[in-house]
């Protein structure tokens, strides 16, 4: 589409990139003189009613949010057949690229960036609608850290309960929420489970759950605790690493209930040394509630305390109480956690021991060696990240996290690093290219260029490519050879020569006409017992096979005068010489003279291409005719006067 106008004003200047339903393009409105984003609506999607009113609803329902850190919508059209939603163009990097870049983020660039996502989020559920696909990817960073959130397109309003879809699932699998993978009805805490997930990739670099495929993940999802982020990257601070699991629990109830209970948790950590309320929002506390109810309340719900700054709690004034009861309660209470602390600290040095083990050297090992590797020595292998290697063979390990022979806890996690082989690139079509441009192509994608042949064409023009091998569009290993065919044009007609010998050279040329060839040389010869004026011999021969419009040439039978007597006394000699030319691995020379003692064969020999022949020829007369045939097509012909 680079080039074309949608709604004659949006000139398309480059593709940015690709989404499930849509292609992203950025472009120049003509009208406001402003380079603007345009999502295109995918064409196999355009004729799927279903499709298009999705496409509708998204543009609608984010055309109606305005924050700074959301996208801005800022027309919605079609044109012909394509629907397209016109947005804000940001200059930035995804969320993804900066994770990948850097492995992982400092926990106060995290926490500012999740913070921001938080704001977008917030305005967008005041307004009645969840996102349902965050995930780094629909997240761009600028230069100056603003943060924008693109992509609602599977976001649904809540108010329209007759567009719900119960049972099925919209997202992307390593962020879904639990009750999304379930197909249950979406809320806005599943926005915030998702932004549980960003924030763990952003502190530790990796996803919280990998798997083979996405039925695996989305049951991990469902149904596997969470390894707390310190255990990948032991900086994340306590509190921090407190906010991601309570945004990651399982239960919709127990996350936070809404963006902006999360931003409050996650202030001190994106903007350290601000003075913010640290009150507890999750307890409530009235006036009839005694300090044991509370002091159960605190013990029986300990992922209720999420976060540090949640750890001061609001107790209005209490009213008058019975002394008595109050000093029994505190008393019972000093009790109870002093029991707590003594088990704690008898116990603490069992719990906190672990045996420690020594990683294997997995590096050239295949994945079924590793496992068994592993298990052995005690540790576990976690999926492991895959990439394109020109030396290590697909399915060996290349490299490993923690590094071979380092000191770890049993059953500890080991990243490797599978090779894929090669990469693979699919090969161009070359067809009509010249072979500069053909060169070129390959060189650019890293392919070889393999034997060069020719052969007849009649699609492509003369010296273009007319085919190759391997075939356009087969996927093929970097560095691999492409052959190429060049074309030698359109395949010449051919004919048959007939026999001339006996007739007049009149009679000769009204079959010459016929057949499409020409009257070449006609030369007078005396031979003995030939009439005048009657062809004696021809070239070429009778039978051969030439291409329309080859000249013939012909000897004429002359009377004999008594001079021509001496031709037979008269010797008459010339050096041949022959460069064999490409070919097959030999060819047939053959050297045919023609001289006052009639034509014959004078050399018949098989060669190489490339060889060089020099033959001296003898013969008798005034003149004598050459002739020099290479794989039985005439190669030269030449008559050669005495000297």
């Amino acid at each position: 589409m680079v080039g074309e106008v949608l709604g004659k004003r949006y000139k398309i200047l480059s593709k940015l990139g690709s989404g499930g339903m849509a292609e992203v393009y950025k472009a120049h409105c003509q009208i406001l003189d402003r380079t603007v984003a345009i999502k295109v609506l995918r064409p196999q999607f355009a004729s799927n009613e279903e499709f298009v009113e999705r496409f509708r609803r998204e543009a609608q329902a984010a055309a109606g949010l305005s924050h700074p850190n959301i996208v801005s919508i800022y027309d919605v059209g079609k044109d012909g057949e394509r629907y397209y939603i016109v947005m804000e163009y940001v200059r930035g990097t995804s969320l993804k690229e900066a994770i990948c870049k850097s492995d992982h983020l400092p926990p106060q660039r995290a926490a500012r960036i999740g913070w921001q996502i938080l704001a977008a989020l917030q305005h967008a559920h005041e307004n009645g609608i969840v996102h349902r696909d965050i995930k780094p990817h629909n997240v761009m960073v600028t230069s100056d850290e603003r943060v924008k959130v693109t992509d609602f397109g599977i976001a649904r309003a809540l108010s329209a309960s007759t567009l719900t879809e119960t049972g099925t699932i919209i997202g992307t699998v390593n962020y879904f929420s639990p009750e999304q993978a379930r197909g249950d009805a979406v809320e806005t805490q599943s926005d915030i489970y998702s932004l549980g997930v960003v924030l763990y990739e952003m502190l530790t670099g990796a996803v919280p759950f990998k798997g083979e495929s996405p039925i695996s993940i989305a049951l991990q999802h469902l149904q596997t605790t969470v390894t707390p982020p310190t255990e990948l990257n032991p900086s994340i601070p306590a509190g921090l690493e407190r906010i991601v699991l309570r945004a990651l629990e399982k239960s919709p109830r127990r996350r936070y209930q809404d963006a902006r209970q999360m931003m409050r948790a996650l202030e001190p950590y994106a903007f350290p040394g601000n003075d913010y309320d640290t009150i507890h929002d999750d307890i409530d506390v009235d006036s009839d509630t005694t300090l044991t109810d509370l002091a159960t309340q605190v013990l029986s719900s300990p992922s209720d305390l999420g976060t540090d700054m949640e750890e001061t709690l609001v107790r209005r004034k209490p009213k008058k109480r019975n002394p008595r009861r109050t000093v029994f309660v505190t008393l019972f209470l000093v009790f109870a956690l002093l029991t707590l602390a003594a088990g704690i600290i008898i116990m603490l040095p069992e719990w906190l021991y672990v045996e420690e083990v020594r990683v294997p050297d997995f590096t050239g090992k295949t994945l079924e060696e590793a496992e068994i590797l592993a298990s052995k020595a005690h540790v576990r292998l976690d999926s492991p990240d895959k990439r394109y290697d020109e030396t290590i063979p697909p399915n060996r390990v290349i490299s490993q996290r923690p590094s071979p022979y380092e000191r770890v806890k049993i059953n500890s996690k080991v990243t490797l690093v599978v090779s894929l082989g090669k990469e693979i690139v699919e090969v161009p079509d070359l067809k009509g290219m010249d072979l500069r441009q053909a060169l070129l192509e390959l060189e650019r994608l890293e392919l070889k260029p393999g034997a060069q042949s020719r052969d007849y064409s009649d699609e492509v023009g003369l010296n273009q490519v007319a085919s190759q091998s391997p075939a356009a569009g087969a996927q093929v290993e970097k560095g691999a050879m492409v052959e190429i065919v060049l074309s030698d044009g359109p395949e010449p007609l051919l004919v048959t020569v007939q026999d001339f010998t006996g007739m007049s050279i009149t009679e000769a040329e009204s079959l010459l006409t016929v057949s499409g060839l020409v009257r070449g040389r006609v030369i007078d010869d005396v031979r003995e017992g030939a009439q005048p004026g009657v062809i004696v011999s021809q070239s070429p021969e009778p039978g051969q096979l030439v291409i329309v419009g080859s000249a013939v040439d012909f000897v004429v039978g002359k009377a004999q005068d008594t001079s021509s007597l001496l031709d037979a006394i008269t010797p008459i000699s010339s050096l041949v010489t022959i460069v064999v030319p490409p070919g097959t691995d030999l060819q047939e020379i053959k050297i045919r003279i023609n001289d006052y003692y009639g034509e014959r064969d004078y050399y018949v020999g098989m060669h190489a291409p490339g060889e060089r022949i020099e033959k001296q020829i003898n013969a008798w007369g005034r003149n004598m005719r050459i002739r020099v045939y290479i794989g039985g097509v005439l190669y030269r012909d030449e008559l050669i006067p005495k000297g």
